[in-house]
This record gives structure tokens, sequence and C-alpha cells, in this order.
């Protein structure tokens, strides 16, 4: 006999599913979903870097290849993009398909039903679906201006066995906000006190417009209870599907093991274009325009904030990244926002407090709509929101 397999899946549809399909309403402006600008992405040099390795390798270039990735690429990428400790080794990185999979994979490595699960609210809803689908126990951990309350976290670690703590240090999605670097030692420190572990998500951590970059968690992690994520995603081409996890030798050996059951490595032909336009080009010359395009986008939507939301509204200014974090008056529901409001689509915030289920929030993304599209949807959601008042 079959098994009822509708019985097993949530009828709701995916956070995920949503966030795609209100960014690709083609009749909407979208500040939607976290695109990166499609006319900055470097075609051209990814282009020469596919045909120059694709014309200088033999047949083996389409064979299988290593679970943890091509030798050369994770080498690459712990020199010019993760900058890690000198102790972190080859030994010490896998690639994956994205740093989404990255959360995947040890979501389904540590997790039964009903373990403890600490997350930022708000937080990434890409992560949350990756928990969700092993039915953990979550806690909520409320954000400041300077990231993650680590009182209330160590609090919740004192009652609960918690094995994941979720975070996103540089320029968290969806707030903008950054972990100062007292908490990013602190937070170390405690993984390793009660035993549990950080997975650092830092996809944002290139995209920095303003102020000084911070060194990561993982580079204070003295025990191996902290797992640094990256992704190729947003400061190259989310199309390549490429993303690194770090972590202590042993949990990659468990993580390769699991991969193995899955998709049994990374593509050899992405990693070779990859590392062929990291040897061909200045990664640095090229981050240093995604930056100047995404801060003037920043400040372009910033100042339309200003001047068409109503007063009661509270909105960030990150120093990077690309999401801008609007709080409403506590009585206005982002959904309805959203419904009544037929120009912009955005995400509204309750599916991004997993515990709280907060309503008066939006997330907006500047990085890829133009200054038109800005200042068009600024004022169409000001008005909406005018009315609702």
């Amino acid at each position: 006999m079959l098994p009822n397999i509708s019985q097993r899946f949530s009828q709701e549809t995916s956070g995920l599913d949503d966030l795609f399909t209100l960014s690709t309403q083609k009749e909407v402006i979208s500040f939607a979903a976290g695109y990166p600008a499609t006319d900055l992405f470097p075609k051209k040099q990814l282009d020469n870097a596919f045909l120059k390795r694709t014309n200088k390798k033999t047949q083996q270039f389409y064979q299988y290849g290593s679970v943890l990735g091509a030798d050369n690429l994770r080498s690459e990428i712990l020199t010019k993009i993760a900058l890690t400790k000198p102790q972190i080794t080859l030994d010490n990185i896998m690639l994956t398909q994205g740093a989404q999979q990255a959360i995947s994979l040890l979501a389904e490595l540590f997790l039964d039903s009903g373990d403890g699960v600490v997350v930022e609210g708000p937080t990434y809803i890409g992560a949350l679906e990756a928990f969700k689908l092993k039915q953990p126990t979550f806690h909520e951990v409320n954000l400041k201006s300077d990231g993650l309350d680590l009182d209330q976290l160590e609090n919740i670690v004192k009652q609960y066995q918690i094995k994941l703590v979720y975070t996103i240090p540089n320029f968290q999605n969806p707030t903008g906000c950054c972990l100062s670097l007292a908490k990013r030692k602190r937070l170390a420190k405690l993984a390793s006190r009660y035993n549990f572990l950080v997975i650092e998500d830092d996809p944002y951590r290139h995209l920095r417009y303003a102020g000084e970059d911070l060194p990561s968690i993982k580079s204070f992690d003295e025990t191996g209870n902290v797992v640094s994520l990256g992704s190729l995603s947003k400061i190259l081409s989310p199309a390549l599907r490429l993303g690194w996890l770090i972590a202590d030798q042993a949990l990659i050996k468990q993580l390769a093991n699991l991969r193995l059951a899955l998709d049994c490595q990374p593509s050899n032909v992405i990693c070779e274009m990859v590392e062929q336009y990291l040897s061909d080009n200045d990664l640095k010359a090229h981050l240093t325009q995604l930056n100047q395009a995404y801060q003037a986008k920043k400040e372009t939507m910033v100042q339309c904030l200003k001047k068409y939301l109503p007063s009661q509204c509270q909105f960030t200014n990150p120093q990077g990244g690309f999401f801008i974090w609007v709080t409403l008056p506590k009585h206005i529901d982002s959904h309805q926002v959203l419904l009544k409001n037929k120009m912009v689509a955005f995400i509204e915030s309750q599916g991004l407090f997993v515990v709280s289920q907060q309503k008066n929030h939006m997330r907006l993304n500047f990085s890829n709509v133009s200054d038109k599209q800005i200042k068009k949807g600024c004022q169409a959601l000001g008005n909406c929101i005018k009315e609702m008042l």
C-alpha cells in the first residue's frame, strides 16, 4: 500500500516560492526578492572564463570529481574571498550549491523532531524553510541595532537544550543590521560553553558601503562550534549556484558523507569556470563597482522613504547589503499594505518572525531596481500607508 505522501507536507505554499513569484510579476515594481542587479553581472568575463577553461581541458573535465569540490577553487576562496585564519585549510572547506544547500545539510545532519533551534527575529525565510522540514522547536531572539540580544540568547541556552543558533552577522537579512565585534567574540564563547553550533550565514560580507570590516564569528571559534557559510550569488552570479561551508574537519567529513547520498558533489564545470574567472580578473575591482552602484541605490531609497513615508514609520539605513527594514505603526498589517497597494511587491514580516509573527514590518530590496522604480514605488507605498492611517 502506497503511503499518503500529501499528509507529510504542509498544504501552505513555501515562503521562498511566494518570494520568487512576487519578484517575477512584470506588472509590479518588485522590492521583494534579494536579487543582485542583473546589469552588474560580469557576463563578458564569465563567458571568457568558461571558454578559456574548456578549451585547455581534456575530456576528464566532464568526469566525476571530489565531494568537497575542486581543490584549486577551494584554495582561491580561502585566500581571496573567505579571508580565513591561517589554520583554516582545504580540509575545512566544502563547496556547496549556494549557501542554501549548506543550511539544509546542517539541518539534516543535526536536527531531529523537537530539537531546539535559535533564530533571529526576524530572519531569512530560506533558513526557516530548511529548518522547518525537520520540525524543530524554534526559539526567537530579538535583534538590536548591534545584532542578536545575547543576554536573551544566554537565558534561552541555560533553560533549553539548543543544537543550532542561526545568525546573519553582516547586513542581516532582512533588517540590514550588523553584529558588533564584542558580540561576535561573546557568541563564539557561548557556543563553546553551552555546546551548540553557530551557523554563521555571511553572503553579504563583501557588500559594505560604509564602516569597517569586522572579523567573522568563526575567527573567534576555538572549539569547532562555529560553521561559516559564504556564497558567490550576491557578488558574482546566483545562477552559478556556488557557495561554501567552512567548519571543523570532523564535521566536514560528516557533511561529505551526507552529501554523497544527495547530489554527490558540486559541478566540476562551474568550479573550473569560476576558478578561471578569479585567476584572470580583479575581484576587488568588481566588488568596488558593485558597492558604488548599490550604495547609490540605497541612498536613493532612503531619501525617497524620508520623503514619502508618514512620520509614524521608521526604517533602517544599513551600511551594506541589499535591504531596508521598515517598521509601521503597530496597528498596521504589512499584509494589508501588500493587498491594498497594487503597484509594489515587498516581503511582509509575519513569516520572518517564526515565533512572534509580527505583522507591522516590511522588507524592501533596492539592489535590482532602477532609481525611477525606487522613487515611484516608495511614493506608492507611502500613499497607501497614509490612506490606511
